[in-house]
């Protein structure tokens, strides 16, 4: 892990922006080194800068943050994605995990962006425990039928 993890944030609300940049700014670990108002800024500055972390509003304005999760796994595969929004339905965070993004936090839930940042540099998910259950859930019950659908399966001649 680099002793400095590049951030760009992606906030079409200014005051937020600023918030959470300045937030960021202090954390000597945490340099942010973009921020953009739009999908469309969002995918141009992670292409151009190749950051660490992005950190993304899905309420953007033009290209929404979820059309922008897949662009930016192909465009910058190292970018680590962490949703910041206010949507908290449990529908909205399984697709923007399923879609690519390494962390999801809901604005005003009190979780510590920091600790979050880390945890996803380090390649851990971080997202409300209900939501890794259910997907964990999902997950094992895939690889449940998978397993005995080989299982069933006639050996081969």
């Amino acid at each position: 892990m680099p002793s400095v993890i590049r951030v760009v944030v992606a906030e079409d609300d200014p005051g937020l922006r600023e918030l959470f940049t300045e937030q960021l700014s202090v954390a000597p670990d945490f340099e942010v080194i973009g921020e953009a108002r739009s999908g469309r800024e969002a995918i141009a500055v992670v292409e151009r800068l190749d950051p660490d972390i992005l950190t993304l509003d899905i309420d953007l304005p033009g290209i929404g943050g979820m059309e922008v999760l897949p662009v930016v796994r192909w465009c910058s595969p190292n970018t680590k994605v962490i949703v910041l929004s206010g949507h908290d339905e449990e529908a909205t965070i399984l697709e923007a995990l399923e879609l690519g993004a390494m962390g999801y936090i809901v604005k005003g839930d009190g979780a510590n962006l920091e600790k979050a940042i880390r945890a996803v540099q380090r390649g851990e998910v971080w997202a409300r425990r209900r939501v890794v259950a259910r997907v964990l859930d999902q997950l094992v019950g895939l690889a449940s039928r998978t397993f005995q659908e080989v299982e069933g399966e006639p050996a081969p001649a």
